[in-house]
């Protein structure tokens, strides 16, 4: 859609839709998101993959490991948009939610 609104509130339903299911055809729709340019839209795509690898191990898929190394780079560049890197800040304590207890 042509309004970030919209992409926002899409990138947000199916995080939450698809919370813990480390689902890969929910993660081909966020990763595009990911690199919106609007920064709330990218937010809330980081948001979405947090809760959709909530509770997932690196062992179950690729995926998590190579998101997790996205989020520590997003949070640690001082040059990234301050609402990405909060986007980022919360998915990674959501995606340890519960102590990082999974298999």
């Amino acid at each position: 859609s042509y309004n970030p609104h919209v992409r926002y509130a899409a990138a947000m339903a199916l995080g939450i839709a698809c919370a813990g299911s480390a689902q890969a055809d929910a993660h081909a729709l966020l990763e595009p998101l990911m690199s919106d340019g609007t920064d709330f839209v990218r937010q809330a795509a980081i948001i979405a993959m947090g809760l959709l690898y909530m509770q997932t191990s690196a062992g179950k898929t690729e995926r998590v490991k190579a998101f997790r190394e996205k989020l520590l780079k997003t949070i640690a560049d001082k040059h990234e948009d301050v609402m990405t890197r909060f986007g980022a800040i919360l998915a990674n304590g959501i995606m340890d939610a519960g102590g990082r207890n999974s298999c």
